[in-house]
């Protein structure tokens, strides 16, 4: 019996630690021109996202948004002069995707990934 604890116990941590992680996948940001040139996007209100790992974040209203550019799955947005992260097991920069309105997920720029918001939730920038 001992045993078998000695066994599981690093199975149910790597499992506990994994259930706490920024789950994403790889993808490719492409930069149009556009992107350089681009200004600044204001949210138009306060928004609560909550995240699969548990961590609740609330972006202000007002808060500046600059395209960046697209990936498969949306649009995608940098904070302007800020600094936006997410945390799971670790703490990760992160941009907002955007598609047709919705926040669907985000642009994880150091690991060239995208992380699914489940579910996505209506985003406004003007």
């Amino acid at each position: 019996m001992q045993r078998l604890f000695r066994v599981s116990w690093p199975a149910l941590l790597a499992l506990s630690l994994a259930a706490c992680a920024v789950q994403h996948v790889p993808v490719a940001l492409t930069r149009p021109a556009a992107a350089l040139q681009s200004e600044p996007r204001a949210l138009l209100r306060e928004t609560e996202i909550t995240l699969a790992t548990g961590y609740r974040r609330t972006l202000a209203a007002g808060s500046r948004w600059k395209y960046a550019g697209r990936i498969p799955q949306g649009e995608v947005y940098r904070p302007h002069m800020d600094v936006f992260t997410l945390e799971g097991s670790h703490v990760h920069e992160a941009y907002l995707v955007l598609d047709r309105g919705l926040l669907v997920g985000f642009y994880l720029p150091a690991e060239q990934g995208y992380s699914a918001l489940q579910p996505a939730i209506p985003f406004a920038l003007q």
